[in-house]
């Protein structure tokens, strides 16, 4: 739906009607979360959060693949 898009947002209404495929297992304060995940080929969008609502943060990142991956900045 969205691919090759960059500038993206992304409505409550996306979030209400897509299922998230993957989430943390726990959703805690903690300063780093490490999350690892089997995934079948295709595109996801990966969407950082803060543990308080309406609070802005800075989040590096960090995807490894067994394969081959590209990966866009929405």
């Amino acid at each position: 739906k969205f691919s090759g898009q960059t500038n993206i947002h992304l409505s409550k209404n996306f979030f209400l009607t897509n299922k998230a495929r993957e989430k943390s297992n726990t959703f805690i304060n903690l300063r780093e979360v490490l999350n690892r995940f089997k995934l079948p080929a295709g595109e996801y969008i990966i969407v950082p959060s803060t543990f308080e609502p309406n609070k802005n943060g800075d989040f590096c990142l960090r995807v490894f693949s067994e394969k081959n991956a590209n990966s866009t900045y929405v």
